[in-house]
């Protein structure tokens, strides 16, 4: 995805998101990449409300919802192709900060975005085996506030080494679980069936069976 279709999303959730929902194209990218690492597939009803907290928003067109779901859908359709195919040349989308010493990574969007996608994966207290429990914690450290304290007291060469780790560490956590893969099961719905021409619950303003019924 190039820098204008980023720009877009940043804009997109900025105007249209809440206190507790996703807020840049950073932190949707790492919510991403744990919901494609899981072992199981997540509907998309599913992840496009809890971008927004279970607050969809009112998009002023059919056109608007439209083009963040496609924009949305391509930012995680390339972090399953990096992970999968590339894993060696996967890269995550991290912000910089000049803080005057030349650009330093700013991790903290994209580890808490890791973090609500393995939540709302179904996996992030799942037992993992030390190797990879380790990769899960080096993400917490950056995207949880429990970390703040060991982050202040790092040296700038220890933080830049950590940060380092965060890519190989996302990578060794999606080859883990593809490998442990969980068949689908069925999912008990209370509430009323959607039918074909009823509005979409993820908020496009489209009928359900031209959104994600599909």
């Amino acid at each position: 995805m190039d820098n204008r279709g980023l720009e877009k999303l940043d804009q997109w959730l900025l105007k249209y998101g809440n206190d507790d929902s996703i807020l840049s194209a950073s932190e949707l990218d790492g919510y991403f990449a744990a919901i494609v690492s899981g072992p199981r597939q997540v509907a998309p009803a599913v992840w496009y409300s809890a971008i927004w907290a279970d607050q969809p928003p009112q998009w002023p067109s059919d056109k608007d919802g439209e083009r963040f779901m496609k924009l949305a859908v391509e930012l995680m359709s390339e972090a399953a192709y990096m992970l999968s195919e590339e894993p060696d040349d996967y890269e995550a989308i991290f912000l910089a900060d000049d803080n005057g010493k030349g650009e330093k990574l700013i991790v903290s969007e994209w580890c808490g975005g890791y973090l609500r996608g393995a939540t709302v994966a179904g996996w992030l207290e799942q037992a993992l085996p030390e190797s990879v429990a380790a990769a899960l914690a080096l993400i917490t450290l950056h995207g949880d506030e429990s970390g703040t304290e060991t982050l202040k007291a790092m040296t700038d060469a220890e933080y830049d080494a950590s940060t380092a780790m965060l890519e190989p560490a996302a990578v060794e956590l999606y080859e883990y679980w593809q490998q442990n893969l969980q068949p689908v099961l069925p999912v008990r719905r209370d509430d009323a069936k959607v039918g074909r021409n009823d509005p979409c619950a993820c908020g496009s303003g489209k009928k359900y069976k031209q959104c994600c019924m599909r």
